[in-house]
């Protein structure tokens, strides 16, 4: 799971830095061991790379505010393993990379995990130009066939990952080193060849894409394998040594790589007398002009910013030269100020009316086997909690007492105008095999009146002549209680919790037996058949 986020998840601009990302846990035992297993696979991304965010840590506010941060300091959380915490609500745009780590069995809550990606986010590669910058997709590793269980068959990407900016400036070094050495320009070639050693040292060994690769990188390391420059190892370098580079840790370096890379681009240009040496040295200048002068770090540049613009510099340059440039500003070329943009141009509005003669609709049956019961059913209490005074069908069900089909239909055409989404024979198709009427459903849903419960209770101890000390009242009490919040209560229920609180053995430990079959017999009358709900529920707890 871990390796595939990291080899193949979206990436930032530089094709180096991974895209901020959501790994969705199952539980938090989970959440810790990837966590774990991050660090110890990954260590060149310390600290606050990668984080679990949960509800029972006291920081989970912090955490959440690190992950969207994007200012780019050390707190900056990139890869966030959630447990439930981010999985609706957050809003983040710069996220890139979906995770799904744990089954989903609810469609709603399955889509909103999605969401998460879906925000837009502008120039999040780059200053704004044409829009190319802007993020226009995002990424989901499905590791537990979700999409399969809701019947979605999206396209699925194949990944094409760009080379990261470690790697084009590696290549651009051995680049460089070939064809110095086809010059006879040994000099330079040594020079060079210790740069791309530093750069094969700076990968990390604990690594675990180096880990795979140890003997490469010791072979390749040498610094007299690397002078020879043999026809093998160049091959190894390029192949093989190049693409490991994606794995160096760049963090806050990557404005100083870009330079590196613009400098070993002109350093070629001029060695070969290329008439690209122009456009580099334009693309160098023009970093070196908008760097902020009036900070102390830059200014005391000052006497190098003032040389290399100068065009007597490089019209005579050196390699040496060039390269005492490139290590003298590498580390303040970041201090630049922000280019002074146009303002944008107003919006074009096109007035284009609809042709309703090209309109079309059509009904489709909902696969309701997909769809979340309990989203449903606080969307059909939603709506029926302001009619519980008002509708006399409704009182009638909230009193237990029967109705008809045609005061169901009654009251389901009420149901429809206040709210459209709602039919209630819905409910009926949640439980296929059920027995019970639609009433009883909706008693589940609604609960029942207490005043019509509490008449009920009374009349059945007066009948049976029942005395009760004051735990069985507590008990009675209690039964009303969850009956009336219910709706329905099964002889099951009487020996589960909250009644197995007052007495471990349940109804049979505060009454005796024929106390405790009269109170069975009685309960009986609000059983509702919802087994087959029962049984899906245990199953999405899997």
């Amino acid at each position: 799971i871990l390796r595939n986020l990291m080899e193949k998840g979206q990436r930032m601009a530089d094709g180096q830095t991974l895209g901020k990302s959501i790994i969705f846990a199952r539980n938090i035992p989970h959440a810790n061991l990837l966590e774990e297993l991050f660090n110890e696979m990954y260590p060149e991304n310390g600290g606050n790379f990668c984080r679990v965010i949960h509800s029972k840590f006291e920081r989970a506010e912090q955490l959440i505010d690190d992950f969207k941060a994007t200012d780019g300091k050390d707190s900056e959380i990139t890869v966030a393993i959630s447990v439930d915490m981010l999985d609706t609500g957050i809003d983040v745009p710069e996220i890139l990379n979906l995770v799904f780590a744990k089954p989903v069995r609810s469609k709603v809550k399955f889509w909103q995990m999605i969401g998460r990606g879906t925000r837009l986010c502008p120039n999040l590669f780059g200053p704004a130009t044409d829009g190319d910058d802007d993020k226009s997709k995002f990424l989901i590793f499905d590791h537990w066939g979700n999409f399969e269980y809701f019947d979605m068959t999206p396209e699925e990407d194949e990944p094409r990952q760009t080379k990261s900016l470690s790697q084009r400036l590696f290549e651009s070094r051995l680049v460089f080193a070939e064809e110095a050495l086809k010059r006879g320009e040994l000099d330079d070639f040594g020079k060079m060849v210790v740069l791309i050693k530093q750069d094969i040292d700076a990968l990390d060994d604990k690594s675990i894409a180096i880990k795979d690769n140890w003997s490469l990188k010791q072979s390749l390391s040498q610094l007299e394998v690397l002078h020879q420059f043999a026809p093998h190892t160049k091959a190894l370098l390029f192949e093989q040594m190049a693409p490991l580079m994606q794995w160096r840790n760049i963090k806050g370096q990557s404005e100083a790589l870009k330079f590196d890379l613009d400098l070993v681009n002109a350093e070629y240009a001029r060695m070969t007398q290329s008439e690209n040496l122009e456009s580099f040295k334009a693309q160098i200048l023009g970093k070196v002009r908008m760097l902020s002068m009036h900070l102390n770090q830059v200014r005391s540049k000052a006497s190098d910013i003032k040389q290399i613009q100068l065009n007597d510099f490089w019209q005579l340059a050196t390699f040496d030269q060039l390269e005492y440039q490139r290590q003298s500003l590498r580390t303040i070329i970041h201090l630049r100020g922000k280019a002074i943009t146009p303002p944008p141009e107003p919006p074009l509005i096109l007035d284009i009316r609809e042709d309703a003669v090209g309109h079309r609709s059509e009904e489709r049956k909902t696969n309701i086997s997909t769809v979340d019961y309990e989203i449903y059913r606080q969307e059909v209490e939603k709506t029926l909690t302001p009619l519980f005074e008002k509708d006399p069908v409704l009182g009638k069900i909230r009193a237990g007492l029967a109705v008809t089909e045609g005061e169901l239909a009654q009251l389901n055409a009420l149901v429809h105008v206040q709210n459209p989404r709602i039919d209630l024979n819905v409910l009926t198709e949640f439980f296929p095999e059920s027995t019970a009427c639609l009433d009883e459903l909706l008693r589940t849903i609604v609960g029942m009146d207490t005043h019509a419960i509490e008449m009920q209770f009374t009349r059945f101890i007066q009948e049976h002549h029942i005395e009760l000390n004051a735990i069985q009242q507590r008990f009675l009490g209690l039964l009303k209680a969850e009956i009336c919040r219910r709706g329905h209560m099964t002889i099951a229920d009487l020996y589960e919790p909250p009644f197995k609180s007052l007495h471990i053995e349940g109804v049979d430990g505060l009454f005796k037996d024929e106390q405790a079959n009269l109170i069975a017999s009685f309960v009986a009358q609000f059983t509702v058949d919802t087994k087959t709900q029962v049984s899906s529920l245990k199953l999405d707890r899997g």
